[in-house]
């Protein structure tokens, strides 16, 4: 656990009303994880405070240690950061980003890869929100998402395998077939019609697991990548819809 007031790196992540003039800020604290912290309201004597504590902000933040709830003690931009702008898309992509994290990661608990994973897609989101919109654009942006999607799965434990196949282990041939098993790998599989090519699953694989490179992606595998990742979040989603998948059918 940190010391009291020792300086991290964060993002907030939701903010919802406590008490008259407090806030419950959901912040992403470098090293830590998903930290539930009190805040209190800026007002207008403190408008430029108010103005900081909004999402995709990189923020240094200053906390007294609490149970359960923590207390916010000061907060700035963090002056080594770019400052995120997102819009348009990217904006709700970050939303989603967001809320997928408050729904799969559990306040205090010790998450030390989820800063820099969420730090990374951030920066690419904010990248693209400069950029023309285009196809390219649209593919760059599901590209983030999946990447985003599949490092978190994997950093919680629930990470999927493309390489093998999880009945017999050999590895996945590129002219075979394969079905998603359960959201946790793939099997070999009878019925093309129904079934994923062993090539498109080693290029899925391929992207997943390196740099962005927006000339690489095919909107096939994107579609496809898709289509894997949703089922095995749905797993550990539950049935709830996410608020946020909203923002894309407006």
């Amino acid at each position: 656990m940190l010391a009291e007031l020792e300086s991290k790196q964060a993002f907030i992540l939701h903010t919802r009303a406590f008490k008259e003039n407090q806030l419950i800020i959901e912040f992403l604290v470098e090293g830590e994880g998903r930290l539930s912290i009190i805040a209190s309201k800026g007002g207008k004597k403190n408008s430029a405070r108010t103005a900081l504590l909004q999402p995709f902000r990189p923020l240094i933040i200053k906390y007294k240690v609490g149970r359960g709830l923590h207390s916010l003690k000061s907060v700035e931009l963090n002056p080594e950061s770019a400052d995120i702008r997102l819009k348009s898309k990217s904006l709700f992509c970050g939303f989603y980003l967001n809320e997928v994290l408050c729904r799969l990661c559990k306040s205090d608990a010790q998450y030390d890869e989820l800063f820099p994973l969420y730090d990374y897609a951030i920066s690419h989101l904010q990248h693209s929100s400069e950029r023309e919109i285009d196809t390219q654009s649209g593919m760059y942006l599901e590209a983030i998402l999946r990447q985003f999607e599949y490092r978190l799965l994997v950093m919680l434990g629930y990470g999927i395998s493309f390489d093998y196949d999880l009945h017999s282990e050999a590895d996945i041939k590129a002219d075979k077939y394969y079905e998603l098993l359960a959201g946790s790998g793939f099997v070999f599989s009878n019925t093309p019609q129904r079934a994923i090519i062993g090539s498109d699953l080693m290029g899925i694989d391929s992207f997943l697991n390196t740099d962005l490179e927006i000339e690489k992606l095919s909107a096939h595998k994107l579609k496809l990548a898709k289509l894997i990742l949703r089922a095995c979040l749905h797993r550990h989603l539950g049935d709830k819809p996410l608020k946020s998948r909203e923002l894309f059918r407006k």
